[in-house]
């Protein structure tokens, strides 16, 4: 029995009670399979991980079936790849950049209506990383999670684009990156994400432009080139603003660096007990956290 020749109500059904490497493996086996998936779809969550391998882990992704890793070889945008169903999730292996993109704009298409979580690590560059954005905006999937982990010093040509592109995840994101000390950006739109982490060389993080984040974690450095003025025109603007943010977080602080924010602080005439503060001093404990406001 063809089983796309089956109603359309009847296969949304079907592909409801099949498991999602039964839905991957009819996505591959032409176009017109696709297409039926793509109709049918239903809500659903895919994680993507690009590094040197790419890892698309589906939601609820039964590791139980694949204890023992399948691999096999599939054509996918007139590429022929080599997957592996594992425990984990679907892995590409030592494949390029392009195919890495034809991979994902193939689970795009077969399942249109998912929530996306994106990673990116060395060495995807910020190139890949923004056509790889730019392709899920495109198509208006909700974007949930965004890190991006770049720890050796590049170029940014690219990045700026690349964070215009997070402006619309909703839940979290994380950068830790070594861009270059001249680095510098302002975005295009207010982000919304809830939570905003920053690791890595954070000089080119200006506060006043997060202030549509609702709980900010950064973490400062020895050379740190943000100055009273910086912190007192942050917290002034942050004390008369109604926007989200409502929790900040500054991990390993010089203890001159600290004395500006203090200072900056007592310079505030609003109470912060709306607002929580919470600082690390450089050395101590990420553990100790000295607490200003309520939670």
């Amino acid at each position: 029995m063809d089983l796309l020749r089956l109603p359309l109500l009847v296969l949304i059904d079907v592909f409801k009670n099949m498991d999602n490497r039964e839905k991957f493996l009819i996505s591959f086996m032409s176009k017109r399979a696709k297409n039926t998936l793509n109709l049918t779809s239903a809500p659903s969550e895919f994680s993507f991980q690009l590094s040197e391998s790419f890892l698309i882990q589906p939601e609820e992704w039964d590791s139980r079936i694949y204890m023992k890793t399948n691999k096999e070889n599939y054509l996918i945008g007139g590429e022929l790849m080599r997957l592996s169903f594992n425990p984990r999730g679907i892995t590409l292996k030592n494949e390029t950049p392009r195919n890495q993109l034809l991979l994902a704009s193939h689970v795009l298409d077969a399942f249109p209506k998912s929530t996306i979580s994106v990673a990116f690590y060395d060495p995807i560059l910020p190139a890949t990383a923004l056509e790889f954005m730019t392709m899920i905006n495109q198509r208006k999937f909700f974007i949930k999670a965004f890190t991006y982990c770049m720890t050796e010093v590049s170029s940014f040509k690219f990045v700026p684009e690349l964070l215009d592109e997070c402006t619309k995840v909703t839940e979290s994101i994380k950068i830790h990156a070594a861009f270059p000390d001249v680095f510098v950006y302002t975005p295009l739109r207010p982000f919304k994400a809830a939570s905003l982490k920053m690791f890595g060389n954070t000089n080119w993080f200006d506060l006043e432009n997060f202030m549509s984040c609702r709980d900010v974690i950064i973490k400062l450095r020895i050379m740190s080139k943000r100055t009273a003025q910086t912190y007192n025109s942050f917290f002034s603007k942050w004390m008369d603003s109604d926007g989200p943010l409502q929790k900040l977080t500054l991990f390993c602080i010089t203890k001159p660096e600290y004395r500006m924010i203090m200072d900056a602080l007592n310079n505030q005439l609003v109470s912060l007990s709306l607002f929580v503060i919470k600082f690390n001093i450089l050395g101590e404990p990420c553990n100790k956290l000295t607490h200003i406001g309520s939670n």
